[in-house]
């Protein structure tokens, strides 16, 4: 896929980002990437494995999440807010998504940002490959870790990722992005940490500590990969779900990027020895 049809859905993903509290249209959302609304979807669906619809509905959708438990919005406000036109409506979709009522996401009290905005991201690789990757929260991760003076990064990889989604679609594959951040943070509770998990590409989370030893570090990596051994149950459907974990240290004269880079390489080796453990960044 030509770099000029990346950068012209990401026009349409810039402009669908501005105009999430309005009424979109798709043909109009397509004319702002120059194409027809047929190869717009074709090359959107192509690109992400789902629909532009679907990107709107789950980006609206997070938001009035974090509405829910930052603002004093009601149930109606955030229906109208994001463009759906009765209460019922608004919170048929949002337990469709999130597995539970607006109403007890509000009780739990924890807001997980586990369908961000996309950046798209064309490189060429060596022999004239060509990687399209789907950026998320870089950006806030890099500045966090600016703001820190010494801690650890660890990058969260879902294993198998892609045959959930292949096995069993898109709407399981969305209920694992929502409940694997859930059991992250029972750990991180549970250790007294109140740091976020943060998703930064499709199946990656990351999670940033300030402070704390190697020792306390490689215990947190095997709580969390303990934590995802009881099988998650959909319904009828029980699925067995593994991680694989990277670790990369910094301190406050590192370079952020090298920090990013060298957790996700260790999480690479960490599958590439058999996946569901952790590794360190040599």
């Amino acid at each position: 896929m030509e770099k000029q049809f990346i950068d012209r859905v990401q026009n349409a993903i810039n402009y669908v980002e501005d105009h999430l509290y309005e009424k979109l249209d798709i043909e109009h959302i397509a004319k702002t990437a120059f194409m027809s609304q047929s190869s717009f979807y074709l090359i959107f669906a192509n690109i992400f494995g789902t629909t532009i619809k679907d990107y709107i509905r789950k980006r609206r959708l997070s938001l009035s999440a974090y509405d829910l438990i930052y603002s004093n919005l009601s149930v109606l406000d955030l229906a109208l807010k994001y463009q759906y036109y009765t209460s019922e409506s608004y919170s048929r979709a949002f337990k469709k998504l999130f597995g539970i009522s607006p109403k007890k996401y509000k009780e739990m009290n924890v807001f997980l940002n586990v369908f961000p905005r996309i950046i798209l991201n064309y490189s060429y690789l060596s022999g004239g490959d060509v990687m399209i990757s789907k950026e998320m929260n870089k950006d806030l991760i890099i500045k966090e870790i600016h703001a820190l003076s010494n801690g650890y990064v660890l990058d969260i990889d879902i294993d198998g990722f892609m045959q959930v989604n292949s096995n069993y679609g898109y709407d399981i594959g969305d209920k694992i992005l929502i409940e694997v951040p859930k059991r992250i943070k029972k750990v991180l509770n549970k250790h007294q940490l109140d740091v976020d998990v943060v998703r930064i590409s499709g199946d990656e989370f990351a999670v940033i500590l300030k402070d704390q030893t190697r020792n306390f570090i490689e215990q947190l990596s095997e709580d969390i990969i303990n934590i995802m051994s009881p099988e998650f149950i959909f319904d009828d459907l029980s699925l067995p779900i593994t991680v694989s974990i990277g670790i990369s240290d910094f301190t406050v004269d590192c370079n952020n990027e090298a920090v990013i880079k060298n957790a996700n390489s260790a999480m690479l080796a960490a599958k590439v020895n058999g996946r569901n453990q952790y590794k360190l960044a040599e």
